[in-house]
Parts: structure tokens; C-alpha cells; sequence
């Protein structure tokens, strides 16, 4: 689905692993936004490493502030809109649109509630992580994020509940920050080590239990009837 040339953003770039990949496996010109110092310092040089400076930038940046209208063929969000907030889950998506050029698609992937209301479920698991891990997140519930993609003018093309495999990712997640205990330690302290050590197990239960989900939604632009989008998800697996 990303080709050559195209022009892709991921917002909430993190670390830069999907825009460094996106410009060396798929040629795209690539950008990520990023809130955090220490990411776009990292992810800066990362690319400089890579020598991807042509084709790979990073911006720190809100992504509320990019410039430009339907400048981007392709674009991602995984793991960001949790810190949006209910109220701004609207004007984010409304955001999403207008950078989204014609003909473009967005692929919105991130941990919901299974709470109709959008509340947190399950024994003060939302206390724990808005004090230790993720201060102000919400988990919107699914319905929701529909109807605000809807209203903002993106029509949802695919919907996949990604829950069990996220529930496995997080026990190993967990295993493999036991098995580098002392380097953890080492590098972030024993609170910190015990802090994420309790979230991750948490977050496992809790995906194993249906108190949250992992949804990966792709859309594109309303009015774009004729946008030649797969007619199944084949097109992933052997991407490979």
C-alpha cells in the first residue's frame, strides 16, 4: 500500500522505526512528528546513521501545528490518540483529513475501552496508569472513535481487533524486561523497573480479560468512492 515516493507521516513517530522503514524498504518520503526531546534527538540521529537525510525527517512538532492541506499520501498513528483526550477526539480526526491528499489513506491503531461510556474498567487499573505510566491518557470506546472518524469526514474502510495478539505482546514485553532486569535497573532505577514491570502484566490481564482493546481502523477521505482500496487484507501479509 506505500510506494515509492509517496509522502508518508506518522504521528507520534516515537523512536523512528516506522519512518526509517518506511523510507528504506518503501522508498517514501517520510515524516514523523514527535512532542518528546529525547525521541527526536534520537531519531535524528538515527537517520543521519542511515544516511536517509533525502528522504526521512523527524519535527519536533505537534501535530496540530503541521502546515499544509492534503500534503500526505499515507499516513499512521499508532499508540498516540490514547493521549488526545475524548473531547479533542473530533478535531484530531478533523486534523487527520485535512492533511490526507487525494486519493490518500490512514491507518489509526491504538488501545480502547470496553466501556460503552469510554470508562476505565477493572479494578483501579486506570488510577495505577494515569499516576505511574500514562498521566491525562483516555480509552475511548470503539463506537465512539467511529462516530468522531465519521464526523470529521473520514470514511472507515477496514476495522481489526488486534486484543489477543496484544496480550501476548505484552507478556513478552514483560519477559523480556525481567530477563534484562539489571540493566533496567541500572539504567532507570528500581521504581521505574517495578512501576512498568506491574503495567505491562496489568496490561496483558486486562486485553486477556476484554476490559480493553487494540483496534487498527484504516480510512480515507469521505467522497472518495472510487479510491481502489483492497478488497481484503492479503495485501499486508505479504508485505511481509
Amino acid at each position: 500500500m506505500l510506494r515509492s515516493g509517496e509522502r508518508f507521516l506518522d504521528i507520534g513517530c516515537g523512536w523512528g522505526a516506522l519512518i526509517l522503514r518506511a523510507a528504506k524498504k518503501y522508498g517514501a518520503r517520510a515524516t514523523g512528528v514527535t512532542l518528546s526531546r529525547n525521541q527526536y534527538e534520537f531519531v535524528s540521529k538515527r537517520i543521519r546513521e542511515e544516511g536517509l537525510g533525502d528522504s526521512c525527517e523527524v519535527r519536533l512538532e505537534d501535530y496540530r501545528d503541521i502546515p499544509g492541506e492534503r500534503v500526505f499520501d499515507k499516513i499512521a498513528s499508532v499508540g498516540m490518540f490514547e493521549h488526545v483526550g475524548l473531547r479533542h477526539l473530533k478535531a484530531y480526526f478533523a486534523k487527520i483529513r485535512s492533511l490526507l491528499a487525494e486519493g490518500g489513506l490512514v491507518v489509526n491503531h491504538g488501545i480502547t475501552s470496553s466501556d460503552p461510556d469510554s470508562r476505565w474498567v477493572g479494578m483501579g487499573a486506570g488510577e495505577f496508569v494515569h499516576r505511574y505510566v500514562f498521566p491525562h491518557g483516555e480509552l475511548p470506546h470503539l463506537s465512539l472513535v467511529l462516530r468522531e472518524m465519521a464526523s470529521a469526514g473520514l470514511e472507515v474502510a477496514d476495522v481489526e481487533s488486534l486484543r489477543r495478539h496484544y496480550a501476548r505482546t505484552c507478556l513478552e514485553w514483560a519477559k523480556r524486561l525481567e530477563q534484562s532486569r539489571e540493566r533496567a535497573i541500572t539504567a532507570a532505577g528500581d521504581k521505574r523497573y517495578r512501576i512498568w514491570q506491574i503495567y505491562l502484566a496489568g496490561c496483558a490481564h486486562g486485553f486477556q480479560n476484554e476490559w480493553m482493546n487494540v483496534y487498527q481502523m484504516l480510512a480515507r477521505r469521505e467522497g472518495e468512492a472510487s479510491n481502489p482500496l483492497p478488497l481484503t487484507r492479503d495485501y499486508m501479509y505479504r508485505a511481509g
